[in-house]
């Protein structure tokens, strides 16, 4: 008996673990200074392009020049609620809340300052 109750209580373990859903249209708040740095701007949309990577896509408002207006990035698909994501020596580190609707991003930008910027689930 002693057997079939630890298998029925690691069975609904499994069953409870949190699984990151990175996938979807975030917004984008004020948090990011764009007089400092090139910040995501509007939304941030998260696209499953194959079974391995995910497309973000996301306006980008800033001071410098190279900014730009809006870009495209893959990335691996993430196993947890975070992940780095390297662009034209810019880092990007996305922290996905426990329950999927938040992104907490910190911009580490090689001639900028390091800025931080939060988007919310759409």
């Amino acid at each position: 008996m002693l057997k079939v109750t630890i298998l029925i209580f690691v069975q609904i373990s499994v069953l409870l673990a949190v699984t990151p859903n990175w996938v979807g249209s975030f917004n984008v708040d004020q948090t990011c200074d764009p007089d400092r740095c090139c910040c995501f701007h509007g939304q941030i949309i998260i696209t499953n392009r194959y079974p391995t990577t995910y497309t973000l896509a996301a306006g980008v408002l800033g001071a410098a020049s190279y900014c730009g207006t809006h870009h495209i990035l893959s990335f691996p698909k993430p196993t947890g609620f975070t992940t780095m994501i390297v662009s034209d020596g810019d880092k990007f580190h996305f922290h996905l809340s426990k329950d999927s609707t938040k992104l907490s991003i910190t911009y580490e930008q090689e001639d900028l300052a390091r800025c931080v910027g939060n988007a919310i689930r759409d």
